[in-house]
């Protein structure tokens, strides 16, 4: 029996997990398919590691993640294991055998993530989960106007979360749109080589407020420029947020992706 390097891509809703790294109390994502995989394996513990820890609350579409596993099972039958035995808020959408230099985190190039709005009048129950319902006024135009400022190679520190450990605060933001849905909603849209915690909640909650007109769309240049989180909104709930996708190069070219409802 021979041990080996696999990635696998998750999709998941992350509206009941603590977030998906490990927690000393709390249903996780790691823990729920690193507890399937041990399964699989024969009782062999497998730890896995991600290309991002998305919080509580976070979605995935495509989260990836690899570990070393010792199993007699090929990727095609461990695929149909998890398939099986995961619960139904995870799905393992893709396994591969990959060389054992891979590390999901490291080695990829480019992430997206979603953020969903409901701009419905009275809230669609129907995309709760995964919708922030915004009541009262919300003008595309500021908004659009606030997301092309944040466009570029820049220090994001004015978004990050306090508890940002990271001491490197540039990412290269190369996509930040707005993109109307079908259901009297929309989603924000940005795409980074990587973004700090809570970055993408800490943008959001500000352009929410300077669609509102509650907020210039200076301010974003001037939380960028002052590196000051104290400047920029509330943090938008986790419930909106989706890591969309995450890009290597190993896969060969990607285009971005499109938004579909």
């Amino acid at each position: 029996m021979s041990s080996r390097r696999i990635r696998i891509d998750l999709a998941y809703d992350g509206t009941d997990f603590e977030g998906f790294q490990l927690q000393p109390r709390g249903r996780t994502v790691q823990g729920v398919v690193e507890a399937v995989l041990e399964r699989l394996a024969g009782g062999r513990p497998v730890r896995l590691r991600a290309a991002s820890r998305t919080d509580s609350g976070v979605h995935a579409r495509k989260q990836v993640v690899d570990g070393r596993i010792e199993t007699s099972l090929d990727d095609h039958a461990l695929e149909r294991g998890l398939e099986a035995l995961l619960p139904r808020d995870v799905s393992a959408v893709r396994v591969a055998t990959v060389p054992d230099s891979f590390h999901s985190m490291h080695h990829a190039i480019a992430k997206t993530y979603r953020f969903r709005m409901d701009l419905s009048r009275h809230g669609d129950p129907l995309i709760a989960r995964y919708a922030v319902h915004h009541r009262g006024r919300f003008d595309p135009e500021l908004v659009e106007r606030g997301l092309r400022l944040l466009v570029g190679r820049r220090d994001f520190t004015g978004f990050a979360d306090s508890r940002c450990r990271v001491r490197e605060r540039v990412r290269c933001l190369d996509r930040a749109e707005w993109a109307p849905l079908e259901d009297a909603g929309g989603c924000f849209v940005f795409r980074a080589d990587g973004f700090l915690t809570y970055m993408v909640r800490n943008m959001v909650g500000t352009l929410l407020e300077i669609g509102r007109g509650k907020r210039a769309v200076e301010a974003i240049a001037e939380i960028l420029e002052t590196r000051d989180r104290r400047l920029a909104a509330a943090t938008a709930p986790a419930r909106g947020l989706c890591l969309w996708d995450v890009e290597y190069a190993s896969d060969g070219p990607v285009d971005a992706p499109t938004v579909r409802h």
